[in-house]
């Protein structure tokens, strides 16, 4: 896993503990999808530290960009690698997230699968 830091340092506003319960499902998602890379680049936008996760996986396809955040749901990738996971990692960390005025998005990419995760500054 390649991880790019900020020239500056960030702090995030939320609790060590909290972050890591919010990052883990995605950075695990993207470890467990991916063919040979993850990325995970750290900055700042606004009043958010931003954290990308890309993998060079099947990727997230359009029309479940929303619904792989619904608790039980697990996308097309999932079936198709044989995962047995019960879909409720995304669902707990957008909810998480949100619960500090933060978020969990999947985004369309070219190639791989692409989350992005904010969380306040501190």
């Amino acid at each position: 896993m390649e991880v790019t830091q900020p020239v500056h340092g960030v702090r995030i506003g939320v609790d060590a503990d909290l972050a890591e319960r919010i990052l883990q499902p995605v950075i695990e998602n993207a470890c467990r999808y991916a063919s040979s890379r993850v990325r995970v680049a750290i900055g700042r936008a606004d009043s958010s530290v931003v954290y990308a996760v890309e993998d060079d996986g099947p990727g997230v396809s359009a029309d479940e960009l929303e619904r792989i955040f619904e608790p039980g749901v697990r996308g097309a990738a999932a079936s198709a690698n044989g995962n047995t996971g019960a879909g409720l990692g995304l669902s707990l960390a957008r909810r998480l997230a949100r619960s500090v005025d933060g978020e969990v998005e999947a985004e369309p990419a070219p190639a791989g699968g692409r989350f992005v995760v904010r969380l306040p500054t501190g």
